[in-house]
Order: structure tokens, then C-alpha cells, then sequence
């Protein structure tokens, strides 16, 4: 039933694409990661979805290296190609080399990346530097509630050899293991669990998280798939002529910088606004595709931040500036005020206040005296 689900894969598949796709294995060097991640990324579904959709954070390095194996030996889905298969064993990369692999392609670290290298530091701080990453990526548990979720010796240990697993290629314990004593455990509750411990490490041999630089590709670009429109053309034609040896600037000139673009806040946002635009250009990726690495994604968004925070600064300085002039026009003001008071209206002169108030007065004398002598009435002869 397999061969003939796959036999019909074979009579439905393009084989130049697929064989196009596959190239970037042909010679793969396992201790290299930039051919180890373009062969990766030659890997894709039929709905065009890459291997950075396929949740590669939360595999064990087993996993991922299984996707390896296949991509190398031609049994990725969109490896259809009707090539024999080299019978000969294939070298797969390190656990570490994988788990840069996965930072950059997903922009998540590998849960079990902080468990790499056993025996390299000591028990209680890998113990620490492991659980940081297995606890949140594959118990989805927030940092500092390390003690509601670990109640006891052999639920941390557990979690921890779950993440010693999953960090080696055959998913077995690191030799020379020897679960710890239960007072190590205690001491990791104790201090609060990842809340104590130091950023998780990167893996060894990276110095830093994956290169800024875009990993090239082992394929020559393929021809321009349409024609460059005139000016006014559509908003993908500056998505053309792709090239994952130029991977920052062709992401800069494909999606530009509108609001919508603005919007993104996460490298996988950025992944998936490439890739569409990508195949709304092309009909489909390029052959010659590889998933957009995170680092490159990262400085494109933080470009946007740069100027987000730029334009702000500048808007307050421009406020300041507002205040700061308002402030000298009322004291300027106040000045001229005082140098050269204005003409006081007649009402407000003072001898017109003293006639309006005998006037008063005199009216009020006036009034009162006729009043006095209407009571005492008639004078008599």
C-alpha cells in the first residue's frame, strides 16, 4: 500500500524540481552548518511549508537528525526523484551543530539544547542550564514555577533525563551517567530552579548564536522565473532574481517597510511573510530556497525598532522644543508688558472714579433728604 501511495508521488511530482531541491545534500558536509542547514531547508510539504513549520523545537536531536537522513537520502516529500539511493551509510551532523540548526531556523532554541555537553561542567549547574530550556520548551511551564510542577527527586530527575535523551543522536542516557543524589535536586528547588541559574548556554562550538551571516546555498540561482514589471508593478517584483547568498538585502527589498510590516514582532512572522511573498512572485519557492534564518529575520525587525524608537525621540524632541518656545513667548510677553503697560481705559482712570463716586454719594444725600421730608409731612403756617 506504501509503494503505491508513493508511486503515485512519483507520476504526479515534477522531477527538476525535485532533483533541483535535493542538490543542496549532494555533497553535504555533516560538521558544516551552512550546507547542513540549506539541505535542511530543501525539505518541504506539499502545501510548500518548510522544515521551520514543522515545530523542530520541540523534536529530540534523533528527530531532527531522522530529517537529516532523509533529505540526504533523498525521502523528503518533495524529493521525489527516481535517482537510486546511495546504499552507503551517511554521516549526520552533532546534536550541537542541530541545535544551531534549530535557533535559526525557528528562532527556538531546542529543548534540549541546554543539555549538551554532560560531564563538561558541574553536576548542579548542567542540572540547572538543562532544566532552563527542557522545563519551558517541553513542559511549556513558566520560569519560577519550577516547585509546583517538580514535587519531588525523581520528577526533576526525570525531567532532566528526558532532556539528556533527547540531546543525543541515539536517545540514550550520556555514557558514564549516573543519576545524582536527591540533595542535588533539593538544592535546585531550593534556589528557585531556572529563576537562579544563567541564561542557557549556547551550544559548543557556536561562541554566539547563529552567524548574522545568511547560510549560502550549494545551488546556483535559478533563472528569473517572471519578467521585472514596469514602474508601478506589483508589490512582489522586487521579490525577483532571489538569492540566498544576499539573504538581508533581498528581505529588505521584497517586504519592505509599510505598517503592515511594522506589525511583526516575531522571526517566524517575518518566515512566513517572506515565503508568501516569495510564492506569489515565483508561483512557488524558489529551487534554490532556504528557510529565512532568524538572525537575518531578528535584524530586519530590529530595524524597525531602531527607527520606531528614532521617530519617537524625535517627536519628544520636537515637544521640548514646542514647550521650550511657549516658555520664552510668555516671558518675552511679561516683559513687554511691563516696559510698555497699555493705555488705561477711561473708566479706569481715577478721576473718573471719584466723580462716579460723589455722584453717588451725592444722589444717595439727595434721595435720603426727600425721603425725611416726606415723613414729617406738609410745613404748617
Amino acid at each position: 500500500m506504501k509503494r503505491a501511495v508513493w508511486g503515485v508521488f512519483l507520476v504526479l511530482g515534477t522531477a527538476p524540481a525535485a532533483w533541483a531541491q535535493s542538490e543542496a545534500c549532494a555533497t553535504v558536509d555533516p560538521a558544516n552548518f551552512e550546507q547542513v542547514y540549506a539541505c535542511l531547508s530543501s525539505l518541504q510539504r506539499p502545501d510548500g511549508r518548510t522544515m521551520a513549520h514543522g515545530n523542530l523545537d520541540t523534536a529530540p536531536c534523533r528527530t531532527v537528525i531522522a530529517q537529516y537522513r532523509g533529505a540526504v537520502r533523498g525521502q523528503g516529500v518533495r524529493l521525489r526523484s527516481r535517482e537510486p539511493r546511495a546504499k552507503s551509510e551517511v554521516l549526520y551532523p552533532s546534536c550541537a551543530l542541530l541545535a544551531r540548526v534549530v535557533q535559526d531556523m525557528t528562532g527556538q532554541a531546542a529543548y534540549w539544547s541546554g543539555c549538551l555537553d554532560y560531564g563538561s561542567i558541574p553536576p548542579a549547574e548542567h542540572l540547572r542550564q538543562c532544566l532552563k530550556t527542557v522545563l519551558p520548551g517541553y513542559y511549556r511551564m513558566e520560569p519560577g514555577r519550577e516547585a509546583q510542577r517538580l514535587r519531588g527527586c525523581g520528577e526533576v530527575f526525570g525531567a532532566y533525563e528526558i532532556g539528556l535523551r533527547a540531546a543525543m543522536a541515539d536517545h540514550s542516557l550520556p555514557p558514564g551517567y549516573v543519576r545524582p543524589d536527591c540533595q542535588l535536586a533539593a538544592e535546585y528547588l531550593t534556589q528557585g530552579g531556572t529563576a537562579a541559574a544563567s541564561p542557557a548556554p549556547v551550544p559548543s562550538g557556536t561562541g554566539q548564536n547563529a552567524p548574522a551571516t545568511p547560510p549560502p546555498s550549494t545551488v546556483s540561482p535559478p533563472a528569473r522565473a517572471l519578467p521585472l514589471p514596469e514602474a508601478g508593478g506589483p508589490q512582489w517584483a522586487a521579490c525577483l532574481n532571489y538569492d540566498p547568498d544576499h539573504l538581508p538585502a533581498h528581505l529588505r527589498a521584497c517586504l519592505g517597510t509599510g505598517p503592515e510590516m511594522r506589525r511583526m514582532q516575531e522571526c517566524r512572522e517575518v518566515q512566513a511573510a517572506y515565503m508568501a511573498r516569495l510564492q506569489q512572485a515565483y508561483g512557488r519557492l524558489p529551487e534554490n530556497y532556504i528557510v529565512l534564518p532568524c538572525s537575518v529575520a531578528d535584524g530586519y525587525l530590529a530595524e524597525f525598532r531602531a527607527q520606531e524608537e528614532a521617530e519617537r525621540q524625535a517627536a519628544l524632541a520636537r515637544k521640548k522644543e514646542r514647550e521650550r518656545l511657549a516658555r520664552e513667548q510668555l516671558v518675552q510677553d511679561v516683559k513687554d508688558l511691563r516696559d510698555h503697560p497699555p493705555p488705561r481705559p477711561l473708566f479706569a482712570r481715577p478721576w473718573v472714579t471719584w466723580a462716579v463716586l460723589f455722584a453717588l454719594l451725592g444722589g444717595l444725600g439727595w434721595g435720603g433728604w426727600r425721603f425725611i421730608r416726606r415723613k414729617r409731612g406738609p410745613a404748617t403756617p
